[in-house]
């Protein structure tokens, strides 16, 4: 929880720079990532009042399919009911508050969530079912049954949001889609296998602000991404603290086969000689291409370690090489930016120096700076930004 008065106030001067002007935009003073008050505001203000992606929804296609997780300190599980409904719902027993559905994906036995502690059971839709052993005491179905959460699916992907007063996500997100229809996303109807998260030593900003901007692909990505989706094809398209679009062509591979078949995964060729990158906060960064709709979601877990799911949905399954050389290349490329990640975490101590100007390419990490500062302290921010409007 947030602290003092005074102490909120002293966590809130390090994002000083978040509202300067794009033109004048510097990088937010480096104990913002890895302050203690700021990341307890962040949880407060950010990850339980605001919308937080989760994972794809046909990851969870059969009832009883379930995912167990932790957003800001809150256990939870998205659950698939009989009915067809896919439901947040708290992963607390209501009984002595324990932990009931272990961390990651199953499926619930005979749709049945049961405590392990003293076997208290409730239905996939979260309605308490019953208590062994109470011997003549009334348990109240509706005061024991399992609280639930807001879900929405937004292009495939299901958002939670812990609070009753965040506006609807499709209502803030609504300015997307036209920038999308070229992808026909709804046809993006395969996942890809939910998998465990990774533990990144790094704060949670460091590693949003990495995902969206394009600036480090030619020195961090020199041998991965950098040869398919070069940082000078990259470019700004739209964006304000909500959300940003960006992208960038997509250029044929020089490395044999292995280079082409990476282009065409990235939906090079006719037809697919661009992506657009969609940036969500606080979790959500993902890049839709001609072939796949791809994505990193961050889950923080400290101030200085956060959980980062990876996901993906495609058109149709793809064939055994195809997608080990896809895996093989995502797995390289995430391995190249957990470690830039890390290291500038590892430069984040530093008291004697502060952040530089950011360039034109890093404007959407200017608009997310403007997000933090929305919501941590209710400062308007500046209208939608469009290429080429001024």
């Amino acid at each position: 929880m947030a602290g003092t008065a005074g102490e909120t106030e002293e966590a809130l001067a390090l994002l000083q720079a978040a509202m300067d002007p794009a033109e004048e935009a510097r990088a937010l003073d480096f104990a913002a990532y890895h302050d203690q008050g700021l990341f307890a505001l962040e949880m407060d203000r950010v990850f339980r009042g605001d919308w937080v992606a989760v994972c794809a929804e046909a990851a969870l296609a059969d009832a009883g399919d379930y995912l167990s997780i932790d957003i800001a300190g809150e256990p939870l599980a998205l659950v698939r009911g009989e009915d067809g409904r896919l439901r947040a719902l708290s992963n607390v027993c209501r009984h002595r508050g324990t932990l009931m559905l272990e961390p990651g994906v199953d499926c619930l036995d005979n749709g049945t969530i049961v405590c392990p502690y003293h076997a208290w059971s409730y239905g996939d839709s979260g309605a308490f079912r019953g208590a062994p052993y109470a011997r003549g005491v009334e348990i109240d179905s509706d005061e024991h049954s399992l609280p639930s959460f807001r879900t929405e699916v937004w292009m495939g992907v299901v958002f939670v949001c812990l609070s009753d007063e965040a506006p609807p996500l499709a209502e803030r997100l609504a300015g997307i889609a036209p920038h999308l229809a070229e992808f026909d996303m709804e046809s993006f109807a395969v996942p890809g296998p939910l998998s465990a998260p990774e533990v990144w030593s790094a704060n949670w900003k460091l590693i949003v602000e990495n995902g969206m901007e394009s600036y480090h692909l030619f020195k961090v990505h020199e041998k991965t991404l950098e040869k398919v989706t070069p940082t000078r094809g990259a470019y700004y398209i739209e964006g304000s603290a909500p959300w940003t679009l960006t992208g960038g062509e997509i250029v044929e591979g020089e490395d044999g086969v292995v280079g082409k078949l990476l282009s065409r995964l990235f939906g090079g060729g006719t037809g697919g000689d661009h992506y657009v990158l969609v940036s969500i906060p606080p979790s959500f960064v993902g890049v839709a291409t001609r072939d796949s709709w791809d994505w990193i979601i961050v889950h923080p877990l400290s101030p200085t370690s956060t959980h980062v799911f990876q996901g993906t949905l495609m058109r149709s399954s793809p064939d055994q090489l195809t997608q080990a050389i896809s895996d093989g290349y995502a797995t390289a490329f995430l391995e190249e930016d957990r470690a830039i990640c890390e290291r500038a975490q590892a430069g984040m101590t530093a008291r004697l120096s502060r952040g530089g100007r950011l360039v034109p390419l890093e404007r959407v990490v200017v608009d997310f700076h403007h997000y933090l500062s929305w919501r941590l302290t209710g400062e308007t921010p500046p209208e939608r930004h469009v290429q080429g409007a001024g």
